[in-house]
């Protein structure tokens, strides 16, 4: 059969339906930042394309500035806040809309000013003569950051600074989606957002196989955390387990996702020519070679069937049925059948006549002994 011939980009493509309202597919998570720091927020939304994307701090609508920064990479959202202070605390939300409707997401930004570090389980501090030391017993990720020691007596005082950065193991999480499913000819973009601590080691694999580097059609990009596999007009060898593995000097994560590569669907057995009886039951059947995300449509003489006590719709093993109960004059007409997915479409259709019961048959029914 056909397959669909046109190229398209996509960043990901799960069932989407273009009469929907933007579907918010990643949340924003709390930020919570030390004064100084940076802050970042990220949120997804499918339902492209969009009409507009606005960012708002406490109801208040965000624009770029050279502290604040916001981007979009197709459904995804994201907003920098340079050097933050307390007076950048507050809800954060992020609302796409399009031509049916809108979606947000929000999240709180909290700012931490510097506190002073007492003795405890997590703090030693170790003070003779002139020198004075800080130790930290069990040191996480959240403990990097700026610390300064200051020394006072009665002329004044003085103070000095050291940065602390404690790196961690590479974590790695597939963005969005735990599958994807795309038709024949399309552009997959399989993205992955890592973190960990510099120097980062990416590589990515296809069913525990190194990904091939003829034909080309395997591109791989990177934008700050951001690690995204292109794979350019897929074909059916296409499909499978893509890994995205990640290793620095603490350690080694990985994550997965499979790919799905469908065809549009196809007759192999079209609806036929069918003769009905009043009263009698009517049964239409037809079968496809497809059924990856296939949806079925009956449409009678241009008007769509739907299900009912008297007319049963059936999409089973690739097989398509409609049955009616009892037949009657009224179910005459041209039917046709529609299957679709991402992929493409097909059409089957039929002319159904009913006959209604000779005379003489009812005669010989009403004098029989």
């Amino acid at each position: 059969g056909k397959v669909v011939t046109t190229a398209q980009r996509l960043l990901h493509s799960v069932d989407i339906k273009l009469s929907a309202s933007p579907k918010l597919l990643m949340e924003m998570s709390d930020v919570r930042v030390k004064n100084g720091e940076m802050a970042e927020f990220n949120c997804s939304f499918n339902g492209q394309p969009f009409t507009g994307v606005v960012w708002d701090h406490n109801g208040q609508s965000l624009a770029d500035t050279e502290r604040v920064r916001r981007s979009q990479s197709g459904g995804l959202f994201s907003l920098v806040i340079q050097s933050v202070g307390v007076v950048d605390q507050g809800v954060y939300r992020c609302t796409a809309t399009n031509q049916h409707g809108q979606n947000s997401s929000s999240a709180q930004l909290t700012v931490e000013d510097g506190q002073s570090i007492r003795e405890g389980d997590k703090y030693r501090i170790i003070s003779r003569f002139s020198t004075s030391s800080l130790e930290l017993l069990a040191p996480t990720k959240e403990d990097s950051g700026e610390y300064t020691c200051k020394a006072s007596n009665q002329h004044g005082s003085d103070e000095c600074s050291a940065s602390l950065s404690v790196t961690g193991k590479s974590d790695a999480c597939f963005f969005p989606l735990r599958w994807l499913s795309l038709g024949l000819l399309l552009v997959a973009m399989i993205q992955c957002v890592i973190t960990g601590s510099a120097p980062l080691n990416v590589v990515w694999l296809k069913d525990n196989q190194d990904l091939p580097k003829v034909p080309a059609q395997y591109q791989t990009f990177c934008e700050k955390n951001k690690h995204t596999l292109e794979i350019t007009r897929l074909e059916a060898a296409d499909r499978g387990l893509y890994v995205c593995k990640v290793s620095n000097n603490v350690g080694t994560a990985e994550c997965s996702m499979e790919l799905r590569v469908i065809d549009k669907p196809n007759f192999v057995k079209p609806l036929g020519p069918v003769a009905a009886v009043v009263g009698a039951p009517l049964h239409l059947e037809c079968q496809v070679d497809e059924d990856t995300g296939v949806n079925v449509t009956w449409t009678r003489d241009g008007r769509k069937v739907h299900q009912s006590p008297d007319c049963k719709l059936s999409f089973e093993d690739k097989t398509v049925t409609l049955d009616i109960i009892k037949t009657t004059l009224k179910d005459c007409g041209n039917f046709v059948c529609t299957v679709a997915n991402e992929a493409g479409s097909a059409t089957c259709s039929t002319s159904v006549k009913v006959q209604g019961k000779s005379c003489l048959l009812d005669f010989h029914e009403y004098c029989s002994i």
